[in-house]
């Protein structure tokens, strides 16, 4: 009996032990790391938002990145005292975007939407993003959003590289129980379909910067997801890509219609700014581009606005592939503004 006592202490001692040592692990991970949590509020969201895509939740408080963010009443981002619905304002610009342009991690008015409404004064700014996003959410959006309201008078398109396929609203759709997500295009969609590895993943990468810390390096995670993003535009997804173009054509013709103009900008990943030169990091750009331009829609490539005497990754989130830092949407607000101002 007092050795099974004895035993039964030295787990509990153990386990004890293994606790404390996670928890200061964690600490030293919150003090000396600048990694940001992960995942969105369930209440964020909301189903059928423009037609059948979901969309932001109009009129909340909600949690993204681990940073408080505020939502208007049209379900658009917005800085935490709202933005006041000025009647002497002579236009509006609409921002179309998924993640990046919703800019989580980022205070809002240090997103390029917040920089933007700062530029321009005169203007409205509705930053109609959602993450999760891709094009045909895109469509979705102006064919209900833009007829009902027309003091738009210039919509920009911030395309991400991964809007090419509509695999990062799953989760999403999760929450909504929305239809199936389509089928994995490669191993990390394949790993976030099989729900226990999911909520899992879910439920760390909201609450430990440890775990993200440990999982970002092991996983390399700019390079991985970067990898996975060119796969997208491999001859094998050349349908999806085409698609994606269409869809951005549409967007532009439907505009054009009502004498708005359209500015797209293709956001770059992190990987592609370390070496410029590499041919690999030219191929997204080059297969949306040449469709986007033989539909005679004309885009923007912002690579060469990036410092490259700075590091990428001052560029982006701690360890992220995609979203920017305060710094990365100072430069996109600049490309952004300037395309405006010279329409």
């Amino acid at each position: 009996m007092k050795r099974g006592r004895a035993e039964l202490l030295l787990v509990a001692g153990s386990l004890l032990f293994l606790l404390v040592l996670l928890a200061l692990a964690e600490l030293g991970a919150r003090t000396f790391s600048n990694v940001d949590l992960l995942g969105n509020s369930k209440e964020m969201f909301v189903a059928d938002a423009f037609g059948n895509s979901f969309g932001n939740k109009p009129d909340v408080e909600a949690i993204s990145f681990g940073q408080t963010v505020f939502i208007d009443a049209h379900g658009f981002r917005v800085p935490k005292a709202g933005v006041p619905d000025d009647a002497s304002k002579t236009g509006t610009i609409l921002i179309l975007g998924d993640s990046v342009g919703f800019g989580p991690a980022v205070d809002e008015p240090e997103t390029f939407a917040g920089r933007l409404r700062a530029r321009f004064p005169t203007q409205r700014i509705y930053n109609a993003s959602v993450i999760g996003y891709s094009t045909p959410d895109y469509k979705n959006v102006v064919d209900a959003f833009v007829p009902q309201h027309p003091e738009v008078s210039a919509v920009v398109l911030v395309y991400c590289l991964n809007d090419v396929t509509a695999s990062t609203s799953q989760n999403i759709d999760r929450y909504l129980e929305k239809n199936q997500p389509p089928p994995p295009a490669n191993l990390t969609e394949t790993l976030r379909s099989f729900r226990l590895l999911s909520d899992a993943n879910d439920y760390l990468r909201t609450r430990s910067k440890l775990y993200l810390v440990i999982r970002h390096r092991l996983l390399r995670t700019q390079t991985r997801d970067w990898r996975a993003v060119l796969s997208l535009y491999s001859d094998d997804r050349a349908a999806d890509v085409a698609q994606s173009a269409s869809n951005i054509a549409a967007i532009s013709a439907a505009l054009a219609q009502r004498g708005i103009p359209l500015i797209v900008v293709l956001s770059p990943f992190e990987y592609q700014l370390r070496d410029p030169a590499d041919p690999e990091t030219q191929i997204p750009q080059r297969r949306i581009g040449d469709l986007l331009a033989k539909a005679g829609v004309p885009y923007i490539d912002p690579r060469p606005s990036f410092d490259s005497g700075l590091r990428s990754t001052d560029y982006f989130l701690a360890y992220d592939s995609m979203h920017f830092s305060a710094e990365g949407h100072r430069v996109m607000a600049d490309v952004i503004g300037d395309a405006l101002e010279n329409r």
